[in-house]
């Protein structure tokens, strides 16, 4: 048995795996496109310092022929072990947003990620658990307790406007706004 002979099965291995693969892909609906839909994520990552103690808004572009059933910013401070869920809400057509609260914004930096998934339950992110986007955070001057509560109001009339705006099916937690429907991963 020669060299040629070794190589020549292997190749025979390969090619009958890959007839195994193709038919369970098959099988599972890949090849007759019944799952096609692709999740797509566009965002651009925070380039500038964002300020201390001033609510943060993560916007996204979220995309699926079939729809999107589901968009989450994970969100944590460097140092701790597990991630804030909150809600992106639909604004505009795939346009996605979630605000953390100003009372997170606090050290030197934040750690995230966007995940989405489609009415197929195919997903995809932007950033994922073990390599976070990053955000700077720079302290300016600390905000008067007048700027803290005006940024305090505008997150709520985000929130607000966003809840009024969002359609019935694209609220997954029935309505309930974004602090009912964080947890923690």
């Amino acid at each position: 048995m020669g060299k040629r002979d070794v190589t020549r099965r292997q190749a025979l291995r390969v090619c009958l795996w890959c007839g195994v693969l193709l038919s369970l892909a098959s099988l599972s609906g890949f090849a007759q496109g019944k799952r096609q839909a692709l999740v797509t994520i566009e965002h651009a990552p925070f380039t500038r310092l964002q300020l201390r103690g001033y609510p943060l808004l993560i916007e996204a572009r979220i995309a699926s022929p079939a729809g999107v059933r589901e968009a989450k910013v994970y969100y944590r401070k460097p140092g701790e072990r597990d991630f804030t869920a909150l809600r992106m809400r639909q604004h505009g057509e795939e346009t996605y947003r979630a605000v953390v609260p100003d009372w997170e914004m606090t050290g030197t930096s934040l750690e995230y990620y966007i995940t989405a998934i489609d009415l197929l339950g195919s997903s995809a992110s932007s950033g994922f658990v073990g390599f976070p986007l990053t955000v700077q955070i720079t302290s300016g001057k600390e905000p008067t307790r007048q700027e803290r509560l005006e940024a305090l109001e505008n997150t709520l009339e985000t929130i607000r406007r966003d809840r009024e705006e969002a359609s019935p099916e694209s609220q997954p937690y029935g309505g309930k706004d974004d602090f009912d429907g964080n947890e923690r991963r």
